[in-house]
């Protein structure tokens, strides 16, 4: 996998001069915002609810959907009502390094501890994580970004979307590859 920081200019073309290198000139370059503020998004960005990741965008540029691991899963009426009543017109996914939501096996006991800690009680905490865990097990932030890229393309063909890696160590959004992905 390739994960390119974007001079710019290392965007494919579909992305250069939209609301998908708006959001990594923002967040990466600090560029200063060059829009008029306006009643409508120019962006959706689904992300992952991890505490530790915040973008530096404008505050009418973008509708933010915060989620464990970026899983769109279950939320498409509200992805369609940005495109739809909104009208964005690109999405970004944004995946992010040391996701909990890879390997989810791992972090059971430490999930079941705390729901009991939480007052739950430890069978229906573990029937919890075993119902829900397999919907939520992303396999990897960057094949899963590039899948619900492919997904959301599907479901709206005339949107662009880009799927990008936010990494913790450097703070910035990284365009995933998604050629070179696929052979990683």
């Amino acid at each position: 996998m390739k994960a390119i920081l974007p001079a710019l200019d290392n965007l494919p073309s579909a992305y250069r001069d939209s609301a998908i290198s708006d959001l990594l000139a923002y967040h990466n370059l600090g560029m200063a915002y060059r829009h008029r503020p306006s009643s409508q998004a120019k962006l959706l960005v689904g992300m992952c609810m991890d505490y530790r990741k915040r973008l530096r965008i404008p505050e009418d540029f973008a509708y933010v959907i915060r989620t464990a691991g970026a899983n769109f899963r279950g939320l498409e009426f509200q992805i369609s009502f940005a495109v739809g009543v909104g009208g964005v017109r690109a999405i970004a996914v944004v995946g992010h390094d040391q996701c909990r939501m890879n390997d989810l096996a791992a972090q059971r006991d430490a999930f079941v501890s705390g729901l009991i800690k939480a007052g739950w009680e430890r069978h229906v905490a573990e029937l919890h994580f075993q119902e829900c865990a397999p919907r939520f097990e992303i396999g990897g932030p960057v094949k899963f970004a590039c899948a619900q890229a492919r997904h959301l393309r599907q479901q709206y063909p005339r949107i662009t979307v880009a799927p990008l890696l936010y990494k913790h160590g450097t703070d910035r959004l990284y365009f995933i590859d998604e050629d070179k992905s696929e052979k990683t």
